[in-house]
């Protein structure tokens, strides 16, 4: 009754769209042998084969596939156990309007990677490899009585990774907010510290692995580089006059903004490579070379992945855009815009020469009327160059 009940409210879609709708996980499959599918849906509780395992052997057959778990379970760790394999949760019962609207958004970013390749492996993306450092300090914490929910937001807010993995979570429609969750401290009141525990400890929520190291750039690089942004692009909301519970969203932005970098660096690795070689011989900036190179950007492959994982927009656009900002839509002063800003900013003193090249885009500042800003944002990040100062922020 269900399946019919959407074939129904999605039949004004069928001229645009090729959907089939079937009953068992079994005849999933063969749909998808015939010719596969850009999307799934999968209902978790099937009989037969559940839609947990029909989403793994998709993730197996056909990595590229976007896949969305409907459930109407109020279990949230069994829920929470297919996150690595989902992309996404739709609650039931479902709202058509909103499943067309993420269906949407989901191929307008995935149209802005260019690279079939690149694309293929974002999907197939279940985790982010963590600071090895961070993971065992949150692991210690968890495994302790005075876990609170501040510090443990505090903790994971250093990681981006872990950031990420939890808001994607918290995120999810299964919990049926009617806002969006920007930061960790906020996902944990949600969660839970006892559901975060048992997910961190006994389902793997996070990683440790698959980290990356390069003879001149390692993991350690791209972290302070994150947590340096994170605090400027913060800071600089605060002096527009942002409030902290707002300024917490644009944090989350600039610890986000190069998502991507980890992305490619880490399943790229030899290509990777190559872009660093490309940059310092060319001496073209990062997102150039990565293109020559990969055929594709980390400001494209992390804005797609941030995306299909329904972090809020304003944290996706600032992974895609902040060397474009350009781009984002609204043109307004957003956590984009100030990523953007900060990372130009920083790269007049880098934490490595890999973020040296971005440089701030002046006329889209003086065309919002912004420009005469930049000396007081300046300022106000020489008293704390680093970035490094505030990071015990919820």
């Amino acid at each position: 009754m269900l399946l019919e009940l959407m074939r129904e409210t999605m039949e004004d879609m069928a001229p645009a769209w090729d959907m089939t709708f079937v009953d068992s996980g079994s005849k999933a499959l063969a749909a998808f042998a015939a010719a596969p599918f850009d999307v799934v849906v999968a209902d978790l509780w099937m009989p037969g084969m559940d839609g947990a395992q029909l989403l793994q052997k998709i993730l197996v057959r056909y990595p590229s596939t976007v896949r969305f778990v409907l459930s109407g379970c109020d279990d949230a760790e069994l829920a929470a156990s297919v996150v690595d394999r989902a992309h996404q949760f739709v609650r039931k019962p479902c709202d058509p309007t909103f499943l067309k609207s993420i269906l949407r958004r989901t191929f307008h970013l995935g149209a802005q990677v260019h690279n079939d390749h690149a694309k293929e492996l974002v999907a197939r993306i279940g985790r982010l490899p963590s600071v090895p450092s961070l993971y065992v300090e949150i692991t210690r914490l968890m495994g302790s009585e005075r876990a609170t929910v501040e510090k443990l937001g505090a903790a994971i807010s250093r990681d981006m990774a872990m950031t990420a993995m939890l808001l994607k979570l918290a995120n999810s429609a299964f919990f049926g907010l009617r806002q969006t969750v920007s930061t960790p401290g906020e996902a944990i009141s949600i969660l839970g510290i006892d559901l975060l525990r048992s997910l961190v400890l006994a389902h793997g929520l996070f990683s440790q692995s698959g980290g990356f190291r390069f003879p001149t750039f390692t993991l350690a690089h791209l972290w302070r580089h994150s947590v340096a942004v994170a605090s400027a692009t913060k800071q600089i909301a605060e002096l527009q006059g942002c409030g902290r519970s707002r300024s917490a969203e644009f944090f989350t932005a600039g610890l986000l903004h190069d998502v991507g970098i980890l992305i490619l660096a880490s399943r790229f690795p030899d290509e990777y490579a190559q872009v660093l070689a490309t940059g310092r011989k060319t001496g073209s900036d990062l997102e150039t070379a990565e293109f020559h190179v990969l055929g594709a950007t980390h400001g494209e492959v992390g804005g797609y992945l941030l995306g299909l994982w329904g972090l809020p927009p304003a944290v996706v656009q600032a992974a895609s855009w902040h060397h474009q900002p350009q781009f984002q839509e609204p043109r307004d002063f957003t956590p984009a815009l100030a990523a953007h800003v900060a990372d130009s900013l920083l790269s007049e003193d880098p934490e490595h020469e890999i973020f040296n090249s971005a440089k701030l885009d002046e006329g889209l500042l003086r065309a919002m009327g912004l420009w005469e800003r930049v000396p007081v944002w300046r300022e106000g990040l020489l008293k704390d160059p680093a970035g490094m100062n505030d990071l015990h922020f919820q």
